[in-house]
C-alpha cells in the first residue's frame, strides 16, 4: 500500500471529517423530511377516509329517506301489487325522475328480480344482485354494499306491505369512475377501485393512468428521484370501509407527495454549499500545519532511522515551537537511553539460563560450533547433578532451585565456559585442560553439602569427559555423547567416564530396543511369548510350582534377552505395558493348567516400578479373579535389589498383597549387600539361592557354604528356600541334604512353553499331584 505524506494524511482527515458530516446532515435532513412528509399523509388520509365515508354516508341517508316514502306511497304499492311489469316499471321511472337512482329494482318475495330500472342494469344474471344483497329483512329497511358488473354500489332494500309484505323495494347508488372523480376532488385525492389481483375497476383518473401510479408507488421514494422531478411521487394507502369486507375488492386513495419532498431540495443545496466551502477552508488549513508540523516530523524520523541502526549516543535536539514536538524529541532522548538498558538485558537473557545465570544451551552452541569450526581443541565435562528431581518432590521446587543456583556458583569459581543444558545437566569447558585429579577436586568442591532452611542436603554429581574434536566435531554430536555417558554412568554407577566407540553402539541397540518393544507391545504380540520352567519339592520329588519366564523374538534385532530389554523397559517407562502383558498370558496359561487338572501354583516375577504402583494390587487381583483363580495360585518373585530401592514403600505395599492373600519370593538372594539388616521387616515367605552360588555347587566349596548359610538363616527366619540353577544330581542331593525345600534347573526341565510342558508333564519322572477334572 502506498504510503502518504503528513500534509496528505491531514487533508484526508479533514476532508474525510467534512464529507462524512455533510453527509449525516444531509441524512438527517432527509430522515426528517421523509418523517414530517409520513405524518402528514397519515393525518390527510385520516381525513380523506372521514370524508369519504361521510359523503357515502349521505348518499345513504338520501337512498334510505327516499326508499322508505316510496315504498310506503299508495300508488307504488297499487303498482306493485299488481304483478305487472310494465305497471311498476313506470312506477319505477317516475320514481327516478323524483329522485337520481342509479338503480331501482323490484324483488318478489322469494328475492326474484320482478323489473329493474335502467333495465340494462343486471346484465345477463338478473339474480346478481339478491344473491349479492345479504341482509333483506322482511320486516325493516337494510342497506348493504353490491358488486355487479365490475361495479360496486350501494344499496338500501325496503320491504313493500299492503299491508302484508308482498315485496321489496331497492335502491342503489354506483361508486363508478363519475361518482370516484367528483370525491377525488373534495378530499384532493385519487380515488381508485381495484380487484383482488389489483386489476383498475373504477377510478377518478383514467383506468391506464391509474394503473401505472398504482406500480410506481410499489417504488420507494429516494432522493435521486425527487431530484429527477420528472415524474409524480404518490403514497398509496388501502381505506377499508365498513360493511365491504366480503367483497374481494380494494379501495385506495393516491396522495400526491411530490411538492412535500422537492421543499426539502433548497435546504439540501444549502448543506452541500456549505460542505464544499468547509472543504476548501480545510485544504488551507492542512497545508498551514502540514508546513509547521511536517519539518520537525522529518528530522524526528531521520533520528528513528538513526536508532534503527543501533545509533543510540546522539541525542535529539527538541523544538519547541510545537509543544509536541518538542516533547517527542525529549521522548525520544529517554527511550534511546531505555533501549540501551533493555538491550543489554534482553542480550543477557539471550545468552544467559535466568535460574543458574549460566549459558543457556543456544548460546553455548553457537560457541562451541564456532570453537569447533576454527579447529580449536577442547576438553569438555557434561557434569549431571544426580537426583536433582528427588530434591524437588521431597524439599520442593525452590530448594530444587537453590540447588541448582548453588551448584552454578561452584562451577563457575573454575575458570572457564560454564552452561546449563537442562534441568540438573551442566556443561563446563575448561580454558585449558584439567587432569582427572583435577576433576577429583572439582567433583568434591560440587558434592560439599548444601545447608537451606535448616536442612543439609547431600549433593552427588556424575562427568562426563570428551576430548574434541577426535570425540566430536559438532554441538550435536556432543550433546549426544553425553547422553550416551549419562545413560553409561546410571548402568555402572561410576562419578566419570570417558567417552569409548562401543559405548554408542550399546546406547543405539538401546534405542532400537526401545523403538522396537513399543511396537511389538502396540502392533506384533506375537514376537513375545512364555516359556514356564518346573520347581520340585525336594521332600516329595513332585513338582509343586512352576515359573513364568518372558522370551522376546524380534523380528529385526532376533533373540533379545529378559535381562536386557526388562531393565531398558523399566527405564523408558514401557515396563508396566510388558507386566500387563505377562501377567494377562500366564494366567490364560495357569487357568488351562487348573482345568487340565494341575494343581501347582505359578510364580511371576514383578519389577521395581511394579511394586510401587498400588494399582497394580488392584488390577492383579480382578484379573485373577476373572480368570478362576485364587492369589493363593501365584507366587510373586521380586529381586533383592527392587527391595532396597524404597524399603518404605516397598513393605507398605507387600503388606497390602499379603492381606489379600499373595505370597512372595525374594529372587537372586544373596547377591544384594543390605537385605540381612530389614529380612525380619519383609512379608516374605520364601528366599531363592541365585543360580551363581549353584550352578558349581558339586566342586565348589565356597559357594557350598554360602548356600548352607542361606539355609540356616532361612531356617532362622522360617522361610522356604528354592534353589535355581541346579544343572546335575550330585548337587540336587546337595541341596536335599541341606534341607532346601525347593529346586528348578536344568536337571530337572529347561524352561518350556505351555504345550511343551504340558507334554513334559504327562511324561516326567518326578511325581505330579492332580486334582479330578472337571
Amino acid at each position: 500500500m502506498k504510503s502518504l505524506s503528513l500534509r496528505h494524511s491531514l487533508f484526508r482527515i479533514l476532508l474525510g471529517s467534512t464529507i462524512i458530516t455533510a453527509g449525516l446532515i444531509l441524512l438527517s435532513v432527509w430522515n426528517a423530511t421523509d418523517d414530517l412528509v409520513q405524518q402528514n399523509l397519515e393525518h390527510e388520509l385520516a381525513i380523506d377516509t372521514n370524508v369519504l365515508q361521510h359523503i357515502v354516508e349521505e348518499r345513504t341517508q338520501g337512498l334510505y329517506a327516499s326508499t322508505k316514502v316510496l315504498s310506503s306511497a299508495y300508488e307504488f304499492k297499487a303498482a306493485f301489487a299488481s304483478y305487472d311489469a310494465p305497471t311498476i316499471n313506470s312506477a319505477l321511472q317516475t320514481m327516478n325522475a323524483r329522485q337520481d337512482f342509479d338503480l331501482l329494482i323490484m324483488l318478489n318475495l322469494q328475492g326474484e328480480t320482478i323489473t329493474a330500472f335502467p333495465d340494462d342494469v343486471l346484465g345477463e344474471d338478473e339474480q346478481s344482485f339478491a344473491e349479492g344483497y345479504r341482509g333483506i329483512r322482511p320486516d325493516e329497511i337494510t342497506r348493504d354494499y353490491v358488486f355487479m358488473n365490475n361495479t360496486l354500489y350501494h344499496a338500501v332494500v325496503a320491504p313493500v306491505s299492503a299491508p302484508r309484505v308482498i315485496g321489496y323495494l331497492g335502491a342503489a347508488f354506483a361508486l363508478d369512475d363519475s361518482f370516484l372523480t367528483l370525491l377525488g376532488e373534495v378530499v384532493q385525492a385519487e380515488v381508485i377501485i381495484t380487484s383482488a389481483d389489483n386489476q383498475v375497476l373504477n377510478s377518478s383518473l383514467p383506468h391506464d393512468v391509474a394503473e401505472e401510479l398504482l406500480k410506481r408507488s410499489e417504488q420507494e421514494i429516494s432522493w435521486l428521484r425527487i431530484m429527477a422531478q420528472n415524474e409524480s411521487l404518490y403514497e398509496v394507502r388501502e381505506l377499508q370501509l365498513p360493511g365491504i369486507d366480503h367483497i374481494p375488492i380494494k379501495i385506495r386513495i393516491a396522495l400526491d407527495v411530490s411538492e412535500q419532498y422537492l421543499s426539502v431540495l433548497d435546504l439540501q443545496t444549502v448543506v452541500i454549499v456549505i460542505a464544499l466551502g468547509i472543504i476548501v477552508l480545510s485544504l488551507a488549513i492542512s497545508m498551514v500545519l502540514a508546513k509547521r508540523v511536517s519539518r520537525p516530523v522529518k528530522q524526528l524520523v531521520s533520528v528513528v532511522n538513526e536508532i534503527a541502526d543501533g545509533h543510540y549516543q546522539q541525542p535529539v535536539e527538541p523544538d519547541d515551537r510545537v509543544t509536541e514536538i518538542g516533547e517527542l524529541a525529549r521522548a525520544f532522548n529517554t527511550m534511546q537511553a531505555r533501549i540501551r538498558s533493555r538491550e543489554d538485558h534482553i542480550l543477557f537473557q539471550a545468552q544467559h539460563d535466568m535460574l543458574s545465570g549460566l549459558y543457556n544451551r543456544h548460546y553455548v552452541e553457537e560457541k562451541l560450533n564456532d570453537r569447533l569450526d576454527s579447529g580449536e581443541t577442547l576438553q569438555i565435562l557434561g557434569i549431571n547433578i544426580m537426583g536433582i528431581r528427588t530434591i524437588n518432590d521431597l524439599y520442593g521446587y525452590t530448594t530444587g532451585d537453590y540447588c541448582i543456583k548453588t551448584m552454578a556458583q561452584r562451577t563457575l569459581s573454575w575458570p572457564g565456559m560454564a552452561a546449563r543444558l537442562a534441568g540438573g545437566d551442566f556443561l563446563f569447558v575448561p580454558d585449558s585442560p584439567l587432569k582427572e585429579s583435577d576433576i577429583d577436586a572439582f567433583r568434591r568442591q560440587l558434592e560439599l553439602p548444601i545447608e537451606f532452611n535448616d536442612l543439609i542436603i547431600p549433593m552427588r554429581v556424575f562427568f562426563a569427559h570428551l576430548n574434541c574434536p577426535s570425540d566430536g566435531d559438532t554441538t550435536e554430536e556432543v550433546f549426544r555423547k553425553i547422553n550416551i555417558l549419562s545413560d553409561e554412568s546410571k548402568q555402572h554407577d561410576h562419578w566419570l567416564i570417558a567417552f569409548r566407540e562401543e559405548m554408542e553402539t550399546k546406547y543405539l541397540r538401546r534405542l532400537t530396543i526401545i523403538t522396537e518393544l513399543k511396537k511389538v507391545l502396540t502392533d506384533n504380540q506375537s514376537e513375545l511369548s512364555m516359556v514356564y520352567q518346573p520347581k520340585i519339592n525336594l521332600q516329595t520329588n513332585n513338582v509343586c510350582s512352576v515359573e513364568a519366564l518372558i522370551r522376546w523374538n524380534s523380528a529385526n534385532l532376533g533373540f533379545v534377552p529378559p535381562d536386557e530389554f526388562i531393565g531398558i523397559a523399566e527405564q523408558a517407562g514401557l515396563i508396566e505395558r510388558v507386566t500387563a502383558w505377562v501377567l494377562d498370558r500366564t494366567l490364560d496359561d495357569l487357568a488351562d493348567f487348573r482345568n487340565q487338572g494341575y494343581v501347582f501354583s505359578m510364580a511371576i516375577n514383578l519389577s521395581t516400578r511394579d511394586i510401587q504402583r498400588p494399582e497394580m494390587m488392584q488390577s492383579l487381583a480382578e484379573k485373577i479373579t476373572r480368570k478362576g483363580l485364587t492369589p493363593a495360585d501365584v507366587e510373586l518373585e521380586i529381586t533383592e535389589s527392587d527391595l532396597v530401592e524404597d524399603t518404605a514403600v516397598a513393605i507398605s505395599n507387600l503388606n497390602q498383597y499379603q492381606a489379600m492373600g499373595f505370597h512372595f519370593a525374594i529372587d537372586d538372594f544373596g547377591t544384594g549387600y543390605s537385605s540381612l539388616a530389614y529380612l525380619k521387616m519383609l512379608p516374605v515367605q520364601t528366599i531363592k539361592i541365585d543360580k551363581s552360588f549353584v550352578l558349581k555347587l558339586a566342586s565348589d566349596e565356597s559357594d557350598q557354604q554360602i548356600v548352607r548359610t542361606v539355609l540356616n538363616l532361612a531356617s532362622v527366619f522360617k522361610l522356604s528356600v528354592v534353589a535355581e540353577g541346579v544343572e546335575d544330581e550330585l548337587s540336587l542331593n546337595i541341596l536335599k541334604e541341606g534341607g532346601c525345600d525347593i529346586a528348578q534347573g536344568y536337571f530337572i526341565s529347561r524352561p518350556l512353553s505351555a504345550q511343551a510342558l504340558s507334554e513334559w508333564l504327562a511324561s516326567t519322572a518326578f511325581g505330579l499331584q492332580k486334582t479330578e477334572t472337571k
